[in-house]
């Protein structure tokens, strides 16, 4: 889960970009969204990561901003057999993990071509400290054995870079898309508790994309 000093990180952001936003009287350097977002990997471990979370951002000087995001992403970790030199039973469906993460991320970007309604395109760069977890699965083996899979999963640090546009419907209101790259810093062992047999994984970059839906306050 996320610690309690990265949800206190998130909320303090939030806290001294509110508390800019209201001192502005005359325009709305603030503002917050939804959004849904598609990760894609190559499959160690994950082929497809899908989530939704929330985002703020914070106007500051010639189109620069800061952002804040909190992600929560659910998907499979692919064939974990596969991974420490097991085959599962050929006649029966692929078995994977069921795995969830959560992402606290911080950002700075630029904005371009500013307008109140229609189209501006950004750039971001930012960091993410993610808090994932994997559940224990087990099957039948080709040999007509069994595998118990195990997964010691640590903390995770993310580097994230979008490149995207926002189509602003009013001065408040406006949808955003973006295309995302990321590289994850991971530590997951894998353990088959039957053979002994392991497989460790430390990193995975997916591309992917979101889409949200933002107010200006």
């Amino acid at each position: 889960m996320i610690t309690k000093t990265a949800a206190s990180i998130l909320i303090g952001i939030i806290a001294f970009s509110c508390s800019f936003a209201v001192a502005e009287d005359d325009e709305s350097n603030f503002d917050i969204g939804l959004r849904g977002n598609v990760l894609l990997g190559d499959g160690v471990p994950a082929n497809d990561i899908l989530g939704f979370g929330v985002i703020a951002r914070y106007k500051l000087n010639n189109g620069w901003f800061i952002g804040a995001g909190l992600d929560s992403y659910a998907y499979d970790f692919e064939h974990p057999a596969d991974l420490v030199g097991l085959r599962q039973d050929p006649d029966l469906p692929a078995i994977d993990a069921s795995a969830e993460n959560t992402v606290l991320n911080a950002s700075i970007g630029h904005l371009y071509n500013e307008t109140d309604r229609g189209f501006d395109w950004f750039w971001t760069l930012g960091i993410g400290f993610a808090s994932p977890t994997v559940d224990d699965v087990s099957g039948p083996t080709d040999t007509g054995g069994t595998f118990d899979m195990t997964f010691d999963v640590s903390d995770e640090i993310h580097l994230m870079g979008t490149i995207g546009s926002s189509y602003n419907f009013s001065e408040k209101w406006s949808a955003g898309f973006a295309a995302r790259i990321e590289h994850h810093f991971m530590d997951v062992l894998v353990t088959d508790t039957v053979t002994g047999n392991t497989f460790q994984i430390d990193s995975q970059s997916p591309l992917g994309a979101y889409i949200s839906l933002n107010y200006k306050f």
